[in-house]
Order: structure tokens, then sequence, then C-alpha cells
């Protein structure tokens, strides 16, 4: 997405908090002014054609599964993918959200696999500290997904302020 256009979402926002909102005593009509405010949040979050905070998650992954093989040497755990998976240059947004939902099931059988009886038993300091990692980047992961989303409308109706109805 352009800067300009992300300013212009902004600056639609902007006006709509600043002059519509404050001066309609119309519930119906501040009401209709908060949903606008919400589809152009979500609409200024779905127009980044940029892969970005794809990648991110996708070096995240990455970056758990490289913690993961070097603190599970010698443990019978479930395959660890080779790392990195993408070049970040020419990365096709598709592919990498199908290389994210992988990585996603591939974290969470190796979080299953960690926290289970067989790791445990082979090595309880390793497998906690591979639970920890793991957790640590689904985190880190969730952060990244909880910045792209945008805030729900009965949450930014109930602020009432510009900040609250801000994403």
């Amino acid at each position: 997405m352009s800067a300009s256009f992300e300013r212009l979402i902004e600056g639609i926002i902007d006006a709509l908090q600043t002059h519509v909102v404050p001066n309609s005593g119309d519930d119906f009509i501040r009401g209709q002014v908060f949903s606008a405010i919400y589809a152009l949040n979500g609409l200024k979050l779905a127009a980044d054609w940029k892969p970005g905070p794809l990648l991110d998650q996708v070096c995240l992954q990455d970056d758990a599964f490289a913690g993961v093989r070097q603190q599970a040497i010698g443990m019978d755990h479930p395959p660890i993918p080779a790392t990195p998976r993408i070049a970040r240059e020419n990365a096709d947004a598709a592919q990498i959200e199908a290389l994210r939902d992988d990585g996603d099931r591939l974290l969470g059988q190796l979080l299953l696999w960690a926290s289970g009886e067989g790791a445990r038993t082979a090595d309880p300091d390793a497998a906690n500290e591979i639970e920890r990692l793991l957790r640590r980047a689904i985190c880190d992961q969730l952060k990244i997904e909880l910045a792209t989303t945008p805030k729900s409308m009965l949450q930014q109706i109930a602020g009432g302020d510009g900040d609250a109805a801000r994403g």
C-alpha cells in the first residue's frame, strides 16, 4: 500500500471523527459513521499488498524451528523443516501464506510432542525449553496478527473518543 493511500484513508477517518461524530446528535447517524470508520480501518489494513507481516511470521517460525533443532539433538521428534523456508525477495503473498499456515501446523505438532510424555522422558530440561520457545514464538506471531487486524466496531463505539475509533 502506498503512503498516500494510507494517508487518504486516515484523513477520511480523522474527518469523520473530528467533524461528523461530534456534530451529530442522532444516534442512528453516529452508528452509521462508526460503521464507516470501522470499514475504512478494515480497508486500510486489508489494502496492504506487501507480504511483510506474513514474512515476519514465517521468519519467527523459522527461528523457532532452528531453536527446536538445536535443543532437540538426539531426541526422536516430529519433522523440522530446513530453514530459511523462503527468500524475502520476490516472495508471493499466497506462497508465503501457505508456508505460514504449514508452519503453524508444524509448530503445533512440535508443541504437542514437547509437552508430551516422550519428550519429557527423553530429556525433561530440553522438553521444557522447547515448549517455552514454541509458546513464545506462537505468542509473537499472534502479536503480528493482532497488529494487522482492525479493532472490533463495538470497541470503537464504546470508546467514544477519537483514539478508540482509530485502527
